[in-house]
C-alpha cells in the first residue's frame, strides 16, 4: 500500500459511493475499485461491505478508517515538523555552560533563539568545563560555553569575550581593606577553587596567576559552582579567585578586588564540535 492509497480509502470511506469517490479523486471508478481491492488484499480483511445499491464500512473498516486517518495526521506534522528542524525552527538545541556565563551571554542567546523560533526546545545545563568536554563529545550537548577551557581536536571555538579576573575575600579579612599589588602575599592563604581534574584550563589559568606570584595555592576547598565558591569565601573558609562576571551584582559580605595588572584574563569561549559547524551555524551566529 502507499499513501495515495489510504487517502483514496479515507475519501470513499467519507462519502461511500464508489462513483462520487473516483470523481473526486479524479480516477475512472474500476481504478478505485481495484485500488480498494489491493488494500483490503494486503490488510487481510473486508474493509467495506458493497452492493448494487450501498457501500457501508466493516467494523474492521471503521477501526482502519480511523487509525488511518490519525497515521495520515501524525505524518503531515512529522513532515512539517521535519522542515521545522531543518530550518531551525523546531526541536530542541542544548547548551552546557560555566557558572559566569549564564551572568554575561547565555541568557542574552536564550532571549534571541526564542524570538527567532518560538518553537524551539532550548535545554540549559551549568556544569564544569571537563563534563562540557565529555558531554559535547558524547553528543549530550550542541555548544558549550567556557572561561579558558582548553578544548579536544574535534571542538572548534571563538571567544566571546576577555575580562579581569577578581581576588574574593571574606569581607571582614585583613587584606579586604588594603590596596593589593603584589599578590605573593596571598602564599598562606587557604584557597576555594574548582578541581584541576573538571575545570580543565580555568584552574590552570588561576594556577599560572599564583605562579607568577612566587606561589602555589593552598586548596581546602573544590567546587566547580560559582555560587558555591563564593558562598565558602563568606562563611571564612577561605579566598579565591574568579572572573569579574561570575559575582556581578552579588550582594554578600564578601570583598572583591578586582586584578587589572595582571596579564591572564577570563577568556570565554564558545566551542562546538567541527563536524557540526554548519548544522549549527545558525545559532553560533547568535553570541
Amino acid at each position: 500500500m502507499d499513501i495515495q492509497q489510504l487517502k483514496n480509502f479515507l475519501i470513499l470511506s467519507n462519502i461511500l459511493n464508489f462513483r462520487q469517490a473516483a470523481e473526486q479523486i479524479n480516477i475512472v471508478q474500476p481504478a478505485l475499485s481495484r485500488q480498494i481491492q489491493l488494500l483490503e488484499k494486503e490488510v487481510g480483511v473486508l474493509l467495506l461491505n458493497r452492493n448494487k445499491r450501498t457501500v457501508t464500512l466493516t467494523a474492521a473498516g471503521i477501526f482502519f478508517q480511523k487509525e488511518v486517518t490519525r497515521i495520515l495526521q501524525d505524518l503531515s506534522k512529522t513532515i512539517v515538523l521535519t522542515a521545522q528542524l531543518h530550518n531551525g525552527e523546531a526541536g530542541e538545541v542544548k547548551v552546557t555552560h560555566a557558572s559566569s556565563a549564564m551572568n554575561t551571554v547565555v541568557p542574552s542567546f536564550l532571549v534571541k533563539v526564542k524570538h527567532k523560533w518560538p518553537n524551539l526546545k532550548t535545554i540549559v545545563q551549568e556544569t564544569s568545563n571537563y563534563h562540557q568536554i565529555e558531554m559535547l563529545l558524547t553528543r549530550k550537548t550542541d555548544i558549550g560555553v567556557a572561561p579558558n577551557i582548553i578544548l579536544p581536536a574535534e571542538a572548534n571555538s571563538k571567544i566571546l569575550y576577555k575580562e579581569n579576573f577578581v581576588l574574593i575575600l571574606p569581607s571582614n579579612h585583613p587584606l579586604s581593606k588594603k590596596r593589593l599589588t603584589d599578590l605573593s602575599i596571598l602564599k598562606n592563604e587557604t584557597f576555594i577553587l574548582p578541581q584541576l581534574s573538571t575545570g580543565i584550563g580555568y584552574v590552570e589559568t588561576i594556577l599560572q596567576i599564583c605562579q607568577s606570584f612566587g606561589f602555589i595555592p593552598r586548596v581546602a576547598h573544590e567546587s566547580a559552582h560559582s555560587m558555591a565558591v563564593v558562598r565558602l569565601v563568606e562563611a571564612g573558609l577561605g579566598i579565591s579567585i574568579e572572573p569579574i562576571s561570575s559575582v556581578r551584582d552579588v550582594n554578600m559580605n564578601i570583598k572583591l578586588i578586582e586584578l587589572k595588572n595582571i596579564p591572564q584574563k577570563a577568556e570565554m569561549k564558545l566551542f562546538w564540535l567541527r563536524e557540526r559547524e554548519e548544522e549549527l551555524s545558525r545559532f553560533i551566529a547568535m553570541f
